[in-house]
Formats: structure tokens, C-alpha cells, sequence
């Protein structure tokens, strides 16, 4: 969805730029003349917003809650740009790369900053029994703000989404939906439980999802995974040594990254594609590790159902 100001006379820009969010929130724009760019998607119980456009206010009136009934979860990415706004009660100040929660039953103002006259928002909104199976009690979620250090697995997952949509066939999306619903929950669990950021098993998560987000960069490495979550490589090591290192994990989970993919009941892309998709150098890198790992090549495999659809293999270590 596209709109701008540029064809309307102001009064009437406003009108018809306030009806488009009037399902979510009263917006006010702050700058003339405005303009925003929304693609959306959705993927069963999750809603993925990116959004390029100037500053303005959201404000969501105890009047307004009463009057629509909404009653969603949103966490917010603020890609560029900052806010300040009050929570029902709780301020919160917030710059580009944090991610904060919106509680859409409950009061809420969100001032954007005007030095930066482009503004990016990526957001996922999702229903509050959805986000309570993942997230547990929500009453503390209104407003909370999880920094850059912590949210960077989850921010970099959704821009790469993004700047992926135009190719992703519906089974990607729903994969990669699930896979951003764990690393919204690994990373507010993370914030939400006061563990210090030298703890070992909440830098053994981030490094985790570091790993996962970043599968498709084929020169990903101990040090740059240790260096994304602030530990020394002994450390890192001492962390993954019970799967073989971080390497192993790295080499496993893109293995198991393409044989969901092969699995799936339709699979569209060839395996040269998936190769370069998660990271492997080539083709041929990713038949003989493959081998190693299920005892046959990833074309083998792929043509290796049962009239159930069923593939039968033996992992090997």
C-alpha cells in the first residue's frame, strides 16, 4: 500500500491518511507533506508490516480502546529514526535498531523524532492468545524496549524477510514467520528475566540465533558469532563443544536447514538455489557434506518418498 500527500489538497491528505490507520490508531501526521510506503504480509496468526514513511504521532486514547476493541500484541522495530512515548504511564525513550512492545488494549502515545524526514518501522502484530502461548504473561510487555545488542538476531531475520518477499513462495514465508515468532520470544525472554549479558546460557541463545539469521552468509564464523554476542572464542568454544563446536553447529544447521526444504510436499527451488540460500559455497560442497550426514545426495533424497511421502534415512553423527 502506497499513499502521498502530493495529490491531495493537505486538509483532505489528512483526512484520508487518518482513515487508513483509523482501524489501528488516530494518527496525526507531524511534517507536510507526507508520504508512506506499507508492504504487508501474513502468515496464519502473524502480521508483518514494513513501513517507509515521515514522522507522526500514534496515539491510542483510553476513548479509542473502548470504541474498536483491538486487542493485539505488536513488537516494533525501529529501523531508523527514534521515538519517545508513554505507555499507559511508562515513558520510554528509543533509538534505531531497539524494538519495543505495544499492548493494543491498553492507552498508548508514540511521538516520532522530526531531525530524521524518512522514517523506517518494521513491525509484527499478532493476537493476544497467540502471543501469550509464546510469550507467557503480557502484563509487563507494554512498553517494554529490548536494546540493539539483544535484539539484533531478531531485527536482522526480519530485514532480510523483507528484502526477500518478492521471492518467497508461501511455504518460505510460513517457515520464516515461525522462525521470527522464536526469535521474538528467545529475545523479550531473554530481556524480561533480568539475566545479566554475561550469562552463559543467554549468550549461548543469542549465539543460537545469531547462527540461524545468518545461515545464508557463507563466511560466517566462530569469531564473527563471537563477536556478535560479546564473548571471547574459549568461551563460544566451551558453549557448543557438547554438538563438536561452533563450526559443526553451523555445518548441521544449514544441513537441517535443507532437508526441511527438500521435505517440503512441494519444492520449488533447485538445490543449487537452497546451496547459496544457506551458505554453502557450492553445489558440490553441499552433496558431499550431505552424504556424510544421511548416507545420500541431496537429489537421492529429494526423490527418495515413499507413496506416503515419507523418507526414510539414517542420520549419521
Amino acid at each position: 500500500m502506497q499513499f502521498s500527500s502530493c495529490d491531495y489538497p493537505q486538509d483532505d491528505a489528512a483526512q484520508v491518511y487518518q482513515l487508513m490507520f483509523a482501524s489501528a490508531a488516530l494518527v496525526t501526521p507531524l511534517v507536510t507533506p507526507f508520504h508512506v510506503d506499507i508492504t504487508s504480509f501474513w502468515s496464519e496468526h502473524l502480521r508483518f508490516h514494513f513501513m517507509d514513511g515521515v514522522p507522526f504521532i500514534f496515539h491510542r486514547p483510553a476513548q479509542k480502546l473502548g470504541f474498536d476493541g483491538l486487542d493485539a500484541i505488536i513488537l516494533q522495530h525501529v529501523e531508523t529514526g527514534s521515538i519517545v512515548g508513554n505507555f499507559d504511564g511508562r515513558d520510554v525513550r528509543t533509538g534505531a535498531g531497539s524494538v519495543y512492545a505495544i499492548d493494543f488494549s491498553r492507552p498508548a502515545i508514540i511521538r516520532d523524532a522530526q531531525d530524521i524526514p524518512r522514517q523506517r518501522r518494521n513491525f509484527v502484530s499478532m493476537p493476544r492468545a497467540f502471543a501469550r502461548r509464546w510469550f507467557g504473561p503480557l502484563d509487563a510487555l507494554h512498553g517494554l524496549v529490548i536494546p540493539p545488542d539483544i535484539a539484533a538476531p531478531y531485527t536482522t531475520h526480519l530485514l532480510r524477510l523483507r528484502d526477500r518477499l518478492p521471492h518467497l513462495a508461501a511455504l518460505d514465508a510460513e517457515t520464516l514467520a515461525h522462525t521470527a515468532t522464536l526469535m521474538a520470544q528467545a529475545i523479550t525472554a531473554a530481556l524480561g528475566h533480568g539475566t545479566s549479558h554475561s550469562d552463559p546460557a543467554r549468550l549461548h541463545q543469542k549465539a543460537r540465533l545469531y547462527i540461524e539469521a545468518n545461515l545464508g552468509n557463507p563466511d560466517l564464523s566462530a569469531a564473527e558469532v563471537a563477536r556478535s554476542i560479546g564473548a571471547s572464542r574459549s568461551k563460544l568454544f566451551a558453549m557448543f563443544q557438547p554438538v563438536g563446536g561452533v563450526e559443526c553447529f553451523i555445518r548441521s544447521a544449514r544441513l537441517q536447514r535443507i532437508k526441511a526444504a527438500l521435505s517440503a510436499p512441494a519444492q520449488p527451488h533447485p538445490i543449487a538455489v537452497l546451496a547459496e540460500a544457506v551458505g554453502f559455497r557450492s553445489p558440490a560442497q553441499l552433496s558431499r557434506l550431505f552424504r556424510q550426514r544421511y548416507g545420500m545426495t541431496p537429489s537421492q533424497f529429494s526423490a527418495s518418498a515413499d507413496p506416503g511421502g515419507v523418507r526414510r534415512i539414517t542420520e549419521r553423527a
